[in-house]
This record gives structure tokens, C-alpha cells and sequence, in this order.
């Protein structure tokens, strides 16, 4: 049994081709599905959500059994739990526990015949060994016939491969391009590149090589009418400048530079960037008392004995310090990442979610993806994301999330990527992951930030007000750097005179404590049923709370009392504790949370230091 999928979709059984009419759609459908996923379970959810998009019939599953009856028989294929006379060396569709399973060797499938030839096409393309890359990705794109499953009805997970096969193909044909100007083949490539650039004007990889045929070409007048081209098309489609790497060629032809006419010279890049994204910001403040934490996120990160992408991580309550932590760790394993380092925080300062595909816009275009490319919807960005980070080595750090379902589109895909998460709620996002839980620093710790931020401040010739003062910060370094830097603007401060600040400012629209925003952002991500139950919270209920206690402040039901309280837990508000004698849990606030969230109540609440 042999599947072709990278065109109209062909079946042939073990001597003889096997027609399923157009009309068999679901037949079609099923077969294509159960051949990409050859190997591996197919569980009947996913093949009704293909088949029916998410609105499946009442006969759903006894059509789902007839079509794959029709397979079988069709291709001769056994079940090895029908308890049949099966031969061992025939392809099977078993019917495994929640769904189907066709064995099918690898190398009769196309797709798992070109995939493994472009892998080694682009390797052989970094060791320079350009023919042989040329001749094996020829191998791989001869196994096309058309765009991958042209004539199968796609649901969502067909539609999802398609694109990405597609875009492989793309890929593939550049590839191939690339190798023949390496190879000095730049008058057998110049009729494509000609009809590509003229489809599309805005693409810049095509005008860079189509410039660079001609003038190896002697033809310099054209290339530098074709950047004048581009320029205007880019200039007014998308309103932006030539990229850099198109500017520096246009200068370079200008100047009749002689590494044009060198092929060996990588003028193009086949990862469609010459320069590596590192979208890090730079660590604010020094970490203090984190190095237990550093070590664990650094070790899962840099460490590469494990086969799966390594991901960690990092919760916290408002200001504990999640961000620093994340980024220390991510410019300390940078070296682990050549590919390439993307940063995103996915709230903005107000607490609202930013829309996945601007994120997706901001990583793919540091990875050197096209304008055009970059106009898709989100959900093909992000396919196009895990493609491109299938065989790199990328660290992603996401900031200020807040729900797992913020950060499937925006995770790569490679076994050598990484990813750094800092969460304002639990999350559970694999079992393989790493969780760090950042508490209050330890006061010694905070008296030392304090300390060494301002060594020769006057506040530090008062040990007894410098400790006062540290108190106040309740362990969490973003109030003690806010305060820190306060003491750097004011050096004539004692540290009664800070302490005084602190108070004063505590239930006014400042925020002394510099981690309002952070729990602003936290509060924002709750539903507004939640929100206005914690502003009644935070106004009159004690520091300790109970669910029967939260019932009857607030006048709602004990369940929903308990709700909230396990929801605020989750998102670092309230701190669980041991249970009652009823085996109720009580919780409390998280240090700062209160003085933090005063402001937002008529009655403004200040614990003691």
C-alpha cells in the first residue's frame, strides 16, 4: 500500500492503483488523516472534528466504522482486533483503545519520503557541499505534483497540514535556488526569479536573487532597476523601507563591488536572515537571594541530555520578581541558543491581552519571514512559526501570562528550542515542565539589596531605621529597588525620612512601592465577577479569610465562596493554609497584596511593617 498526498491524493494497493471517487469524500478525508498520522493513534475525536468541524452528527460514529470498513476492504487491510488471519508484513488499520492506528511503513508515504530529503539538503547546504544539496532538494521537490492535498476536503487538521506542506514546499524551491547561484548557475535560475519577482513585487528574497543573477549577468542597469522597482512597490504596499540586507546589495551593486560576483560568497541566506534575533531586554537590577532559582532554570535551559524541548516556569505573587528572574536566566544560556533569542509579554501596561498574532508578526519577522508572509491570519503565523523552529535552536521567553491557552500558538516546535514562561497564575502546561514558585526574599536579603544599592547613602548609617524601612518592602524586590531608586534621586533622605514617604504615599494615586502595576495587571486578568468580589475583599474582610467567612461578607453561596478563594490562590493573590478542624482551608493575603491593592477601595488598608 503506498499514499501520495503532495498533490491530488493517490492510493495504489500492493499491485494496482485503488480510485476513490471525488464523491467519497469522507472516504478521502479519512485516508489522509489516518496516512499522515501512519504509526500513530488517530483518536475518533480528532477524525469527527475533521470530518464534521465540531458538529457531528448523530450517526457520527457508525459512518466513521463504514468508512473505514470501506478502507479495509479497498486495501485489503487488516485489524488485528478482528482476530483474523492477518500477514505480518502487510500494512494493518487496527482499531485500537479510542481511535485507529494504520501501520504503514514510512518510505511508502511521499510526505515521510520528502521531509527527510530537505533535512539533509539543508544540512549539506551549511557544510557549502552546494551540488549535493542542489541534487537532493531536486530529488525532494520531484515527489510534487501540486499543492499538497489539492483535491481532498480539508477540516482543521488537514487545512493545518496543507499549509504547512505547502509552505515546506516554498521553502524547498528557494532552497534549490540558493544552491544554483552558489554553483554559479545564475543564467539557468534568472527566468524564475524574473516570473517570481514580477508576482510578487514585495518580496524581498526574490528581488535580492533576481539582482544578484544579473548583475553576475553584466547587467547592472537592470538590477538597479529592479531595486528602484522594489523600493516603490514596498514603499507603497506596506509603507515601510527596504530591508537592510536589500539596502547594503543595492549599495554594493552601486559600487561594483567584486564579492557580487563571487557565487561561494553566501550572498543569501537559506534561513531568510543573515543576522540572528535577540529581542531580550537587559536586566534591570542585580539578583539577590534568586541563586537557587537561577541554578534550577539555568540547568533545565543549558542542559542537553534531555530529547524534549526544555520549559520552565516561573510564578510568583506581584512584585516577588518573576520578570528579573526570567531574563537573568535567558541572557545566561543565550550561548545554548544560536538561532536565535524572542521575547514577548503578552499584557500590555493596562492588563489586556496582546493579540497573538502580533506576537507571532514580531518573532517571525526577526527570523527573516516576508511581508507577505507576515499578512497571514494567526493561526497560519503560527504554523508557520513551528515550521520554521522545527530544526532550530530558539529560546523564547514569554512574559505576563496569565492562561495556558495564551501560549499554544507561540511555542516552538524543535526538540533544540526553549522556552522560559513567567506566569501570574499557576499554570500546568506539561508534565515535563519545570515550575519555580518565587516567594518575599528573606530580610537579611532585603536589608543587603537595600544596602548595596545605595552604599553610600545616608540611610545606611541608621541600621535600626534601614530595617525598618526594608520591612516595610515585605520581601519583594521590585519595592525594594522602587525604593532604592527613590534614595538614588534623594541622597539627602534619612530613613526615617523614607519611611515617612512610604506611609504617606501608601493610600494616595502614587505607587512608592513600585509593584502596583503588576498586581493592576494580575486583577485584570481575573473575570470581572472576581474582580469586584476581591475589591469588597480587600475594603473589609481580615487578613485571614475562610470560606464561611468570605460567604458572609460577601453574601454568596459557601461553593462560590470556596471558588474564589482556590481562583485568587491560583493567581498568587492568597496564600493557602493548613485546613480548619471542618477541613475547609484558610488562605491569606500574599505579602504586599493588601497594602498594594489599598488604593483600590474607599477604605484605604496599610499593615504594619
Amino acid at each position: 500500500m503506498r499514499i501520495n498526498l503532495l498533490g491530488p491524493l493517490q492510493a495504489h494497493g500492493d499491485d494496482h492503483r485503488v480510485d476513490l471517487a471525488p464523491a467519497a469524500q469522507k472516504v478521502r478525508q479519512t485516508l489522509a488523516l489516518l496516512a499522515l498520522n501512519a504509526g500513530r493513534v488517530v483518536r475518533f475525536e480528532q477524525l469527527m472534528d475533521e470530518l464534521w468541524d465540531d458538529d457531528p452528527p448523530a450517526s457520527a460514529h457508525t459512518a466513521l466504522q463504514t468508512y473505514v470498513y470501506q478502507l479495509r476492504k479497498r486495501f485489503s487491510l487488516g485489524n488485528p482486533r478482528s482476530g483474523g488471519a492477518v500477514r505480518a508484513a502487510s500494512p494493518l488499520l487496527g482499531t485500537v483503545d479510542g481511535g485507529y492506528q494504520l501501520s504503514l511503513p514510512a518510505a511508502h508515504v511521499d510526505v515521510f519520503r520528502c521531509e527527510p530529503l530537505l533535512s539533509r539538503a539543508r544540512a549539506e547546504f551549511r557544510d557549502e557541499d552546494f551540488a549535493r544539496a542542489r541534487d537532493t532538494v531536486t530529488a525532494a521537490l520531484q515527489l510534487w505534483r501540486d499543492d499538497a492535498l489539492v483535491d481532498v476536503r480539508k477540516g482543521p487538521m488537514l487545512q493545518a497540514e496543507a499549509v504547512r506542506l505547502n509552505e515546506l514546499r516554498t521553502s524547498a524551491h528557494h532552497l534549490r535556488i540558493e544552491a544554483d547561484l552558489q554553483l554559479g548557475r545564475h543564467h539557468e535560475v534568472l527566468g524564475e526569479l524574473t516570473s517570481m519577482a514580477g508576482r510578487e513585487p514585495t518580496n524581498e528574497w526574490a528581488q535580492r536573487n533576481l539582482m544578484t543573477a544579473l548583475y553576475r549577468m553584466d547587467r547592472r542597469a537592470e538590477a538597479l532597476g529592479v531595486y528602484r522597482r522594489a523600493r516603490e512597490r514596498i514603499a507603497t504596499e506596506l509603507g515601510l523601507d527596504p530591508s537592510p540586507e536589500l539596502q547594503a546589495l543595492h549599495m554594493a551593486v552601486l559600487s561594483s563591488d567584486d564579492e557580487l560576483l563571487r557565487p561561494a560568497g553566501r550572498l543569501t541566506a537559506v534561513t531568510a536572515t543573515t543576522r540572528t534575533p535577540c529581542h531580550l531586554p537587559a536586566p534591570r537590577e542585580r539578583l539577590t537571594g534568586r541563586d537557587g532559582q537561577l541554578g534550577l532554570i539555568t540547568a533545565a535551559l543549558a542542559g542537553r541530555a534531555r530529547a524534549d524541548r526544555p520549559l520552565v516556569i516561573v510564578g510568583g505573587a506581584p512584585g516577588t520578581g518573576k520578570s528579573e528572574l526570567c531574563l537573568h536566566a535567558a541572557h545566561q544560556v543565550s550561548g545554548h541558543y544560536p538561532d536565535g533569542r524572542l521575547y514577548a509579554r503578552l499584557r500590555d501596561g493596562m492588563g489586556r491581552r496582546v493579540r497573538h498574532a502580533e506576537i507571532l508578526r514580531s518573532f517571525l519577522r526577526g527570523l527573516g519571514a516576508r511581508e507577505e508572509q507576515l499578512r497571514m491570519a494567526a493561526t497560519d503565523l503560527s504554523l508557520l512559526f513551528r515550521t520554521w523552529t522545527a530544526d532550530l535552536r530558539v529560546l523564547v521567553v514569554l512574559d505576563d501570562v496569565c492562561a495556558v491557552q495564551d501560549l499554544t500558538p507561540l511555542l516552538p516546535s524543535g526538540p533544540g528550542c526553549g522556552v522560559v514562561i513567567g506566569s501570574r497564575r499557576r499554570l500546568f502546561v506539561s508534565s515535563s515542565a519545570v515550575h519555580v514558585e518565587l516567594a518575599g526574599l528573606p530580610f537579611e536579603d532585603c536589608l543587603h539589596v537595600l544596602a548595596s544599592s545605595v552604599p553610600s547613602h545616608r540611610t545606611t548609617m541608621d541600621p535600626e531605621g534601614l530595617r525598618r524601612l526594608a520591612g516595610l518592602c515585605r520581601g519583594l524586590p521590585g519595592a525594594l529597588f522602587a525604593v532604592a531608586g527613590q534614595l538614588r534621586r534623594r541622597p539627602h533622605w534619612t530613613a526615617r525620612q523614607a519611611t515617612a514617604w512610604v506611609l504617606a504615599s501608601a493610600g494616595a494615586d502614587s505607587d512608592p512601592l513600585g509593584v502596583r502595576a503588576g498586581f493592576d495587571r494580575t486583577l485584570a486578568a481575573l473575570p470581572a465577577e472576581s474582580r469586584s468580589l476581591v475589591h469588597a475583599l480587600l475594603s473589609g474582610a481580615p487578613d485571614r479569610l475562610t470560606p464561611a467567612l468570605v460567604a458572609a461578607t460577601l453574601g454568596i453561596g459557601d461553593q462560590r465562596a470556596e471558588d474564589l478563594l482556590e481562583e485568587l490562590a491560583e493567581s498568587y493573590l492568597l496564600r493557602p493554609r493548613h485546613p480548619c478542624a471542618n477541613g475547609k482551608f484558610s488562605y491569606e493575603w500574599e505579602p504586599g497584596v493588601r497594602p498594594i491593592a489599598a488604593r483600590h477601595s474607599d477604605a484605604p488598608v496599610m499593615c504594619s511593617a
